[in-house]
């Protein structure tokens, strides 16, 4: 059977897609245990990051724009007899009766910003809701030219993975198409469930649209909002394991940003 639904409708099948992405995790959680005080994770989702942190006594609480994702959220806290406060609201517009030590958005969610204004607006509500000393943490991927100049709408297998919800495999096929003058990029993904004799016994047809940011317009970024000191380190890739690499940023990583207001 196949259908279509919005892309974060279904916390489960988000989990099954990424099951294989952890190692970004205990980089998230050690920088949140270092932090010295509260922390807000924006885009939580059902816990993927949210969940380690309050495993580690983190002192942790979790703002998405889904009710889905929160509902899951908050099932998976009752099973593990863990609480944080949830909130459900916009990262372009939310205001918290708290401030943090670090506001921290991982897993590129950040790029779901589509303009200027709002990648502006999301990070100025990030430093409003920052402690004296606090600080902003997202991850964000770097744009490669190279692998962009092939994002003509041609479908490619990007994983074929163990599926959690079913015996046998997950496929994940996506057709990207580029708009390199508003620095997006749009993706169609089928997502195809084969059994283990190799039939696709169903599929689910998802989109979404994310806008690349480079790292020179990401630091004009972070002052027009309001931070004054930044850096930005290259994240392990797919596959890698351990600290952020010492090495210089490349096209393609996934970077880890850091900032400060002084």
């Amino acid at each position: 059977m196949n259908d279509t639904a919005p892309y974060y409708a279904d916390p489960a099948l988000y989990d099954a897609i990424y099951a294989d992405m952890v190692a970004d995790v205990p980089i998230h959680v050690g920088d949140a245990k270092s932090a010295g005080g509260p922390v807000l994770e924006i885009a939580c989702g059902d816990g993927r990051v949210l969940i380690p942190m309050l495993e580690a006594g983190v002192d942790a609480e979790g703002l998405d724009l889904s009710d889905d994702m929160l509902a899951a959220l908050r099932r998976r806290l009752a099973e593990r007899r863990l609480a944080a406060r949830l909130h459900r609201a916009d990262m372009r517009d939310f205001a918290l009766d708290r401030r943090f030590a670090l506001v921290t958005i991982p897993f590129s969610a950040f790029l779901h910003n589509l303009t200027q204004n709002d990648q502006i607006a999301t990070l100025t509500r990030c430093r409003e809701h920052l402690l004296p000393g606090g600080r902003l943490h997202l991850s964000a991927f770097h744009p490669d030219p190279k692998l962009m100049a092939g994002f003509d709408g041609t479908s490619h297998l990007v994983k074929e993975i163990p599926n959690r919800l079913a015996p046998g495999t997950l496929r994940v096929i996506d057709a990207v198409t580029l708009d390199p003058v508003e620095q997006r990029q749009h993706v169609e993904r089928r997502v195809e469930f084969v059994a283990p004799s190799g039939e696709v016994v169903g599929a689910r047809e998802l989109r979404f649209d994310l806008r690349y940011v480079y790292k020179p317009e990401m630091e004009l970024l972070l002052r027009a909002a309001g931070f004054t000191r930044w850096e930005a380190l290259p994240m392990p890739r797919i596959g890698e394991s351990g600290p952020p690499p010492d090495r210089p940023i490349r096209e393609g990583d996934s970077l880890l940003w850091h900032a400060w207001v002084d």
